[in-house]
């Protein structure tokens, strides 16, 4: 478990990334006289790719917070669903505003993407890890609300 919140830490940092370089485009890009950032479908995939990236960023900061030495294991499993699940949107999203440039060697954007996906699905996808967290819900005499206060509580303060 202490290996899949590793990998969502370092899939919130590349997709945070992708996200970058994706609103740079998006800004300096011009077409029909202005930059694609203002059309409103661009700015529409933007916020769809900012929520997705954020929520990653939450669950991985979740995932390696511990009180302690050892990571907390279902704290990792749900960092690591819930970052594999915003690859798929976050990627296509970055390929779509960038269009052919952000397949092409010489520019970062395929490097991000290509490890994101192999991240994904390395030590297990987001099903594994969804059942995962599934299998200690029904075990645990919590209710949910109970379950997810208790086993995952809120995010230290910094």
């Amino acid at each position: 478990a202490v290996e899949a919140g590793l990998l969502a830490a370092q899939l919130a940092g590349a997709m945070r990334q992708a996200f970058t370089l994706t609103l740079q485009y998006a800004n300096q890009r011009s077409q029909f006289g202005r930059s694609i950032g203002t059309f409103q479908a661009i700015q529409h995939q933007l916020a769809v790719m900012a929520e997705q990236t954020a929520a990653a960023t939450m669950a991985a900061r979740l995932g390696c917070s511990t009180s302690g030495i050892v990571a907390d294991a279902l704290a990792c499993a749900v960092a690591k669903a819930r970052t594999s699940e915003a690859v798929v949107p976050v990627a296509a999203i970055a390929h779509a505003v960038h269009g052919a440039i952000g397949i092409t060697e010489a520019y970062g954007l395929q490097l991000l993407t290509r490890r994101m996906h192999a991240w994904r699905v390395a030590a297990g996808s987001e099903s594994y890890w969804n059942e995962h967290i599934g299998r200690a819900l029904l075990a645990s005499p919590q209710s949910l609300p109970e379950f997810v206060r208790c086993r995952l509580g809120p995010l230290p303060i910094e």
